[in-house]
């Protein structure tokens, strides 16, 4: 019982230390606390982690983030949130329902594979260190950082401990959906963008409803579906003089996705929408270039990046080209990055997993070469299914609202629809021809590649009444679903006969795994590990090649040759 109590009570303190956080941010970067525009509180759950992470890329830099470090950030963000709490009463309200509805997939047993092999052991070392040079040198997984690490750093907090680094991932989840149910209800949205959400909150909630597997995948997935909807309806809906602001406001938030994983690199092509809108391009571009807003946003990326740096020598890894191996001791040579990038492209082709292998991978990555292995392993026993789910969606929903009759006088597309959709086309194809899996990036992809000329359709046909009692409806249905789905796979955990059998519920199992540890001169010591979960860190391969050495306060771990 006692840990159930830890469990929520956590929750709820780093929840509306985050909004706290959200509020603050948006006073700083956009209005003044007696001007707040309502609209603005559909960013403001998302506004709190982009803050959040900032701080932590930037303390992680002179500072371990452990428990004295993170009471004082959430005491902080308590702090902001009473500053505004008057006048946001209702949205913390509806917060909260949300929360209620989502919590059921926080509690579990079973973690992804990625948690124990990087996600723990990389989280935990931000925790007991400040940056060390070269971590990149120990585990594949080091060489690909995620913001979401350096966030879930900052919520370890005393009882809970590194039991909460998968509440980030509740509170996506909590904002998505506190997103569109707000835009749905509230906001006056054209019908085609109404059931672009309607859309987005079924197919994401369905598909997404096992937290455990989230990784650092889903989470931007979710918010680049909300940003790229926003955006569209500002540039194809929008028929009045553009207001940047608008177009600010969703800035940083393109920033945090990318942190994420960079692969949302190709989604700033959408941004070149908004030159549609008016003659000044160069009017527009040094308004958005000189505005608080992409500040923000280029410190958080270049903050991002310079981590890159610190653990691979790479600014973008593994790309190759980005990289300085010869320069520096520590870093990552150029030919293993390049090796690396080959082997993830060859997995993302492969769709038979990480075990995949073929004779010359060259040739297999080109041309669609792997095209038919990935049709067969991937497409026909995985992405079916998540194609499935949107297809029953829009029948469903079809059925559900529409007349068979048409509109009169109705005209659906213009120039600014067509070209935005191009564009998602252009980006789907990068993503098809680059890494097509779904977690790297094609939820969205499939998404709004079906959604937005399936929502054009829908709007061209007359509605039948009680629109929002129908919607309800919907959002009910999901709900039930969600949680259904939830509670069995709970009781299921609870059955379990293996390392995952939940023993100490709610927490998720940590398997205590035989480590060595080898002492350096330098005053560092590693500990060796395949799956570290939460040995001490750093923790990782260690080897005769693997040797440190301490410099200006830093510690660098090398590899040689």
């Amino acid at each position: 019982m006692i840990n159930t109590v830890i469990f929520i009570i956590s929750f709820y303190i780093l929840l509306f230390s985050t909004i706290g956080y959200g509020f603050i941010f948006n006073h700083l970067c956009f209005e003044r606390k007696e001007n707040f525009d309502e609209r603005n509180l559909i960013y403001i759950g998302f506004y709190g982690l982009f803050l959040i992470t900032l701080i932590s890329l930037l303390s992680s830099l002179v500072i371990a983030h452990n428990f004295t470090h993170n009471i004082i950030i959430h005491a902080l963000g308590i702090i902001f949130l009473f500053l505004f709490k008057n006048k946001k009463k209702i949205y913390l309200k509806q917060i909260f329902y949300i929360s209620i509805f989502v919590i059921s997939a926080l509690i579990i047993s079973k973690t992804h594979d990625d948690f124990s092999y990087y996600h723990l052991p990389f989280t935990k070392y931000l925790t007991e260190h400040k940056v060390i040079f070269g971590m990149g040198n120990l585990n594949h997984g080091y060489k690909f950082l995620s913001s979401l690490f350096f966030l879930n750093s900052v919520f370890y907090l005393p009882l809970i401990e590194y039991f909460s680094f998968h509440f980030t991932l509740g509170f996506v989840l909590i904002f998505f959906n506190y997103f569109i149910l707000r835009e749905i209800y509230i906001a006056k949205n054209n019908e085609v963008i109404k059931y672009l959400y309607i859309f987005a909150f079924v197919f994401f909630n369905l598909s997404f409803n096992r937290i455990a597997e989230y990784g650092t995948d889903k989470i931007g997935q979710l918010l680049i579906t909300l940003l790229i909807i926003k955006l569209f309806s500002i540039v194809c809906y929008n028929n009045k003089q553009l207001n940047l602001n608008r177009i600010l406001y969703i800035v940083p938030l393109l920033a945090l996705c990318i942190s994420l994983k960079s692969y949302f690199l190709p989604y700033i092509l959408l941004g070149f929408t908004i030159l549609l809108l008016n003659k000044k391009i160069s009017e527009i571009l040094s308004e958005i270039i000189l505005s608080k807003s992409f500040l923000f946003f280029l410190v958080l990326l270049s903050a991002y990046y310079f981590h890159h740096f610190i653990s691979t020598g790479c600014i973008i890894s593994p790309i190759s080209t980005t990289c300085f191996g010869e320069k520096f001791s520590w870093a990552i040579k150029k030919d293993e990055m390049l090796k690396l990038s080959i082997f993830l492209e060859q997995w993302a082709k492969a769709g038979a997993g990480p075990n995949f292998r073929v004779e010359n991978v060259s040739i297999y990555i080109q041309n669609f070469n792997w095209l038919p292995n990935w049709f067969e392993k991937y497409f026909l026993e995985k992405f079916i299914d998540q194609l499935g789910i949107l297809i029953v969606t829009f029948i469903f929903i079809f059925f559900l609202f529409k007349k068979f009759e048409f509109k009169k006088k109705n005209k659906i597309l213009n120039l600014r629809i067509i070209f935005f959709y191009f564009l998602i086309l252009l980006v789907f194809v990068i993503w098809l021809t680059n890494h097509p899996t779904l977690r790297y990036g094609g939820y969205p992809m499939i998404f709004l590649t079906l959604s937005i000329p399936i929502s054009l359709f829908f709007s061209s046909i007359k509605n039948k009444n009680n629109f929002d009692n129908k919607v309800t409806f919907i959002i009910l249905l999901v709900v039930v679903a969600f949680n259904i789905k939830n509670l069995t796979r709970i009781n299921s955990e609870f059955e379990r006969n293996d390392q995952y059998k939940f023993s100490n519920f709610p927490f998720f199992a940590i398997v205590n795994k035989d480590f060595v540890k080898k002492e350096y001169d330098s005053g560092l010591n590693i500990y060796g590990a395949h799956h570290c979960w939460s040995t001490p860190t750093p923790c990782g391969h260690i080897s005769n090649k693997i040797y440190v050495y301490k410099r200006n306060g830093f510690y660098f771990i090398n590899k040689s040759e």
